[in-house]
């Protein structure tokens, strides 16, 4: 996760302590719903989880949100593997920022 910049993000809640060189079933107490949140200063939210929480079986969910509008995520990924996890981030983080100077 240290590879990531949020840019002008503020890390809120950070509990992300995945090691994709691990199966997940040898990580099931890491897999929560309350991974990771960043906000911005436009009322954009980053929020990371992994539902169902403490499921192996499960998949990350990121969504990015919208001044408090959980109903409507502006954009909103799965994933199971880093690859996909970080291009979903980056995308996300990009969003956050537009119109941040």
């Amino acid at each position: 996760m240290m590879t990531i910049d949020f840019k002008s993000g503020r890390i809120t809640y950070n509990e992300f302590h995945i090691n994709f060189n691990l199966p997940f079933s040898e990580q099931e107490d890491c897999l929560t719903e309350d991974l990771l949140q960043v906000e911005y200063e436009n009322g954009y939210l980053i929020d990371l989880g992994w539902y169902p929480e403490y499921d192996e079986t499960g998949k990350f969910i990121l969504q990015l949100i919208s001044n408090g509008n959980w109903e409507k995520p502006i954009y909103k990924k799965q994933s199971r593997n880093w690859e996909h996890l970080k291009k979903s981030l980056i995308k996300a983080i990009d969003m956050a920022n537009v119109g941040i100077n």
